[in-house]
């Protein structure tokens, strides 16, 4: 069955006026850098309950941003879930330092605290939290765990953008917050990240960094030439956000409300529909959080074999990440990982987004119980 005939994992967001925005850019000739990042950062801040937002060309910037401003080197250890993408991990071993795996629950996908606990080294500098699929892991314990210790925490919040956890969105309680913007997220800017800092002047520095640590208020003179009398005291790199992409995210923040309430009304049908499945059950979700649904998650019985049946029944599946400690280019702590283990021969993620309409969502729901039993 084609990928155009079946209902998709994910669906780029896409308008008219995402359109125009990006043609009245090009037009412009302000494509790198101007008004418009300046504009998003502020509407994402307002929309995270955080003030400090930095964007970034990619979130894999964005993370190696948190981590460098953690204070994370060769030598550290950053201690994390196995079961992620190479996105968020590959930062860790980008600073030459040393990735500590750690386990997760099994039945709810989220970081496990007491394995954590025991993951702590004398190494460990900053501990980088996934929020699975957009569902809120135990942020309050972690950072409990971690603030008695001196461990700066990193929220990666990639997958979990309209998640809360107490009602409050989720990144309020790390020191950083990491986003995505990539297209399958719930605000596609073509490409990019954003880094949520604990304060104005981390913020400032963040900023000169993603553009090689230059301070663009004292970089160019009066005629407009750079300036021989400012300093670059810290080297950075090129990361920035460009000005077409966050005009192309800023046309999508009016619709994200009502885009991110239809795929909760999805994710509840799905719960009422397939709760009592034979031969999969719903990863349900910590008490007292709301996840993203970035997808909905399941742990099937013969898993491999029914994501086949479901992709021919014409419903997209996947197990969504492979686990990051079989790669050998890390340079990392091997530990026991038995609630990866169970999590990562079980899981199966289907389609939970925005884009899913009233039948589909039926046809969805119908195809889970003949695969499954009901």
């Amino acid at each position: 069955m084609s990928l155009d005939s079946m209902i998709r994992l994910f669906s780029p967001v896409h308008s008219a006026e995402m359109e125009l925005a990006a043609l009245q850019v090009l037009r412009s000739g302000q494509i790198a850098a101007g008004p418009k990042v300046a504009q998003f950062e502020l509407e994402f801040s307002r929309l995270v309950n955080r003030p400090h937002v930095v964007s970034t060309s990619d979130m894999t910037s964005a993370m190696i941003l948190a981590l460098h401003l953690a204070g994370v080197g060769p030598g550290d250890d950053v201690l994390t879930q196995a079961f992620s993408c190479l996105a968020s991990t590959a930062p860790i071993a980008r600073l030459g330092a040393r990735a500590v795996w750690v386990d997760i629950d099994a039945t709810n996908a989220a970081i496990s605290p007491d394995d954590l606990k025991r993951a702590i080294t004398p190494r460990t500098r900053a501990v980088m939290v996934y929020h699975i699929a957009g569902y809120p892991a135990p942020m309050e314990e972690i950072v409990t765990v971690c603030r008695e210790r001196g461990i700066a925490v990193i929220e990666d919040c990639n997958a979990a953008l309209g998640a809360t956890s107490a009602g409050e969105p989720v990144g309020r309680l790390g020191d950083y917050a990491v986003y995505s913007l990539y297209p399958n997220r719930q605000i596609n800017a073509i490409e990019g990240g954003i880094l949520v800092c604990p304060n104005a002047e981390t913020a400032a520095r963040a900023t000169r960094l993603r553009r090689f640590g230059i301070d663009a208020s004292s970089f160019r003179d009066s005629l407009g030439e750079i300036d021989p009398q400012c300093d670059v005291e810290e080297i950075g790199w090129s990361s920035a956000l460009n000005q077409l992409s966050a005009a192309v995210a800023l046309e999508q923040l009016s619709s994200l409300g009502a885009r991110q309430e239809r795929t909760r009304d999805v994710a509840h049908h799905i719960l009422r529909e397939c709760s009592n499945m034979q031969g999969a059950k719903p990863v349900v979700a910590r008490r007292g959080t709301v996840p993203a649904y970035w997808t909905f998650l399941f742990l099937a019985d013969r898993r491999d074999q029914a994501i086949l049946e479901l992709q021919s029944r014409g419903l997209q599946a996947t197990r969504l990440h492979q686990r990051n400690d079989v790669y050998s280019g890390f340079d990392a702590l091997r530990r026991a990982l038995p609630g990866t283990d169970s999590f990562m021969s079980q899981v199966l993620a289907v389609p939970c987004g925005w884009w899913i309409d009233e039948s589909q969502s039926i046809q969805m729901t119908n195809t889970l119980q003949a695969v499954f039993g009901h």
